[in-house]
């Protein structure tokens, strides 16, 4: 089964912040749904224990992380491969930064997932749901952790403290 998704959120902190945060392993991984884990293999690769649910049916996910194309501070593809008993999956998710006036930064993403096994197996309609819910609450919180983490009032641009956004 393959599954499409895609957003934009505007995360109310400046392009350098969220790019601190979304290069950072584990505040990625916090907002992950089911995440336990996370271990830093080294810069562009992790190693991620996961576990949800689709109706009755509960995973345990491990998954393999490798980042690709990353070009600080304006984003990166992140590829992933996990494994539970009877079920893969296989997700390529591309992020770009874009700067907007008022120390804003639009999160760009775009998510390719192909479910495979027991998983599959629950039902298009059921799996598509679920799935694009889960991906789309793990952006909003994302979205929505940096902004809680940014300054309420960043000084402005030349002033010490912020290099000119």
């Amino acid at each position: 089964m393959k599954l499409s998704f895609s957003g934009a959120p505007e995360i109310n902190a400046p392009l350098e912040a969220v790019w601190v945060r979304i290069s950072d392993p584990h505040f990625v991984g916090r907002h992950g749904p089911g995440v336990e884990s996370v271990e830093v293999i080294d810069e562009t690769h992790f190693k991620v224990i996961t576990g949800f649910g689709i109706g009755s049916i509960k995973l345990r996910f491990g998954i393999d992380v490798e980042l690709t194309e990353v070009t600080p501070p304006t984003g990166m593809t992140l590829k992933a491969r996990g494994k539970a008993p009877g079920s893969a999956v296989d997700v390529t998710a591309a992020l770009s930064l874009e700067p907007l006036e008022g120390a804003r930064t639009r999160l760009n993403w775009t998510a390719a997932t192909e479910i495979n096994g027991t998983v599959a197996g629950v039902g298009a309609r059921l799996m598509e749901g679920t799935a694009r819910k889960l991906t789309e609450q793990f952006w909003t919180r994302f979205a929505d952790s940096i902004t809680a983490d940014a300054p309420a009032n960043p000084p402005p641009p030349g002033v010490a403290g912020n290099p000119g956004t």
